[in-house]
């Protein structure tokens, strides 16, 4: 990639798996507030099977997923999309900090795992940049790729 590429902005599609309005907007416009080289198209679905029927259909380059959700609890919902769409990266947004389930969520196939209420909207891009770069290398390492 050459330098002038890295200067221009680039799209990246998110889909935001959280059942609580009030945390989607307050994540939402985080992400969305202040200067990054990447523009967001943010689509949000209140529950799992929603958002795995919208991964079905539409190409998304990350995931940000709630662990407490109506019909996936903890762990289920990464497992139920980490089992369906391997190379997806998810970064889970959670209201859970205990350390074990932090380290069962990285485990079981999340990239990054942030704290609501605990996260700036730069935190929240960081994460975006760092789980899309880390899928990538996991990928190539897969195919034997030398870095």
């Amino acid at each position: 990639m050459q330098l002038a590429e890295l200067a221009k902005p680039q799209d990246i599609s998110v889909l935001l798996i959280e059942d609580s309005s009030g945390d989607a907007t307050a994540i939402t416009k985080a992400m969305i507030y202040g200067e990054s080289l990447y523009n967001f198209n943010i689509t949000r679905k209140d529950c799992l099977a929603e958002g795995l029927g919208f991964l079905d259909s539409a190409q998304v380059d990350v995931l940000l997923l709630d662990l407490n959700l109506p019909d996936a609890k903890q762990l289920k919902a990464i497992d139920e999309v980490h089992g369906l769409f391997p190379d997806l990266p998810i970064v889970v947004i959670s209201g859970y900090s205990d350390m074990d389930i932090v380290h069962r969520a990285l485990h079981s196939g999340a990239q990054e795992f942030l704290v609501k209420g605990e996260c700036s909207g730069v935190a929240i891009r960081q994460s975006i940049y760092q789980a899309i770069a880390r899928k990538k290398i996991e990928q190539s390492y897969k195919r034997g790729d030398k870095l």
